[in-house]
């Protein structure tokens, strides 16, 4: 049995996977993306974020990739079904990306960074200079909400609102599962759902099913709502989103999940093919959600809990569905 990790040598894993190899003595652990990549060809399972696509056509024999994070959208799903490899993810990051949205839209209703930066500059807000009613912020408390996603994200998120005494409709396309805590009822039907709230939450993977979900006209017809994306850009059509924020359609927007990235080596570069970045009704984030360091340790550490179940047992209660691709 070879497990090989493309996972940086020197880092948090070393440790955890060293504890590993004590543990399970008679496998062999290949660790660092130069000797996993070396050892590729025999190996039975892989520990890996992004790899090149020759490493998994190289690996004949793979029965298994551990993937330290949520998003399955960069694996080669087909070839993995083709072959019968598994895949096994990881919801480490649930608590920060759930606090990122919420914070998205507090920002916005708080008129946070509005205060923020014309007070660098000395403006005032408020009663202080003879400003009325038409100078206030916002509070989210009682005010309905959506959550289109209703996973760990969406659970977590869940019951955020719920301090708030938010009522919470959540979102999936499939009826008859129990409803999580925290949610007031599930829709099945989009439209319905997007009706029912002032707040929409997006927290969807990307998947062929959820691309272009919120559509154009969907967008389009969204008037008052504010909504937030923490799941993948591509979920809400780019151009509708675009235009009915410029033509205050959408109340406003709290993105944090984009259309478009950095070259590889590049720090600065256009989030989409449309100005969203420079209208004044959006709040932004640049696809960080995740990045926490409590999110990073707690999804190394359900790796782990992953691999060992699978060494132990053959199988693994978290894996993934290279259909749904979630």
């Amino acid at each position: 049995m070879r497990i090989v990790s493309f996972m940086p040598l020197g880092s948090f894993w070393t440790e955890r996977l060293e504890r590993l190899k004590a543990e399970f003595p008679g496998v062999e652990f290949v660790l660092g993306p130069e000797a996993a990549s070396a050892a590729i060809e025999g190996a039975d399972a892989m520990l890996a974020s992004r790899v090149d696509l020759s490493v998994y056509e190289r690996a004949k024999v793979l029965k298994a990739v551990f993937v330290p994070i949520t998003g399955l959208n960069h694996l080669p799903a087909e070839l993995m079904i083709e072959r019968g490899i598994k895949a096994y993810n990881v919801h480490g990051n649930a608590e920060s990306v759930a606090q990122c949205a919420l914070a998205l839209a507090l920002s916005f209703y708080g008129r946070i960074v509005e205060y923020h930066n014309d007070l660098r500059v000395r403006k005032w807000h408020g009663f202080w200079v003879g400003k009325g009613a038409e100078d206030e912020w916002s509070s989210i408390f009682r005010r309905p909400c959506a959550i289109f996603g209703t996973g760990a994200i969406g659970t977590v998120l869940a019951r955020l609102l719920k301090a708030f005494e938010c009522p919470v409709v959540g979102y999936r396309r499939h009826a008859g599962a129990p409803i999580p805590p925290n949610f007031d009822r599930i829709e099945t039907d989009l439209a319905k759902a997007v009706a029912s709230a002032e707040l929409l939450f997006v927290a969807l993977p990307l998947t062929p099913s959820t691309t272009g979900l919120f559509s154009k006209e969907l967008l389009l017809a969204a008037k008052g709502k504010f909504i937030v994306n923490v799941g993948r850009g591509p979920v809400l059509d780019e151009e509708g989103l675009y235009l009915a924020l410029r033509d205050g359609v959408l109340k406003g927007a709290g993105i944090d999940t984009w259309y478009a990235y950095p070259q590889a080596g590049a720090l600065e570069g256009l989030p989409s093919r449309f100005p969203i970045n420079e209208l004044p009704n959006v709040v932004m984030t640049p696809h960080i959600a995740g990045s926490t360091r409590e999110g990073t340790f707690m999804g190394a550490d359900q790796t782990i809990e992953n691999i060992t179940q699978w060494l132990r047992t053959g199988s693994c209660s978290r894996e993934a569905n290279l259909k749904e691709m979630y």
